[in-house]
């Protein structure tokens, strides 16, 4: 008879400590599962995955320090808020038609993610479209495309769902 009641027993046990490591926290941004107390931001992490899967990411160009477009889109963004945004460093930077949308560092500033529009000339910072501040805990990349879409829906799809973030800042 004893035996018959262990299986069921260590079953329960064992769902118990399993699920003494799970819990959910839930704020004005949505809800977190925390992992011993670790927080995980699922819906994040699905948004980004099912992002990555379903965008057409081929006409996206990803630029490099050499790139003349890389070089513009940084003497911009130096420009926009000196003496602070003079110490930026770029993380990554995308190019897609008329399009730009760079992550950027600074010594002062919060890190920021902005969107350039490169025609008609001259360049141009989308101003209401700049994502400054970190996300953590939550998943970064889908709070930054939302929000840049959101501002600047003139904006196309490839230049914001083709956005990876590489910054410790929005990674970390």
């Amino acid at each position: 008879m004893r035996n018959k009641a262990f299986l069921p027993l260590l079953a329960l046990v064992l769902m118990g400590v399993v699920l003494s490591h799970f819990n959910f926290k839930t704020d004005e941004n949505g809800t977190l599962l925390l992992l011993d107390n670790r927080p995980i931001d699922l819906k994040g992490e699905w948004t980004d995955h099912w992002t990555r899967w379903t965008s057409e990411c081929s006409g996206v160009r990803v630029l490099n320090p050499v790139d003349r477009e890389y070089q513009d889109a940084k003497y911009l963004i130096q420009a926009y808020s000196p003496p602070s945004s003079a110490s930026v460093k770029l993380s990554s930077v995308i190019l897609y038609q008329d399009w730009i949308l760079a992550e950027a560092e600074f010594e002062d500033l919060l890190p920021s993610v902005v969107l350039i529009q490169t025609s008609p000339l001259p360049m141009t910072i989308i101003s209401n479209a700049v994502w400054s501040g970190y996300t953590q805990p939550w998943k970064a990349a889908p709070y930054i495309r939302q929000y840049i879409s959101h501002q600047a829906p003139q904006a196309p799809n490839q230049i914001t769902n083709c956005f990876y973030p590489r910054s410790k800042s929005f990674n970390g």
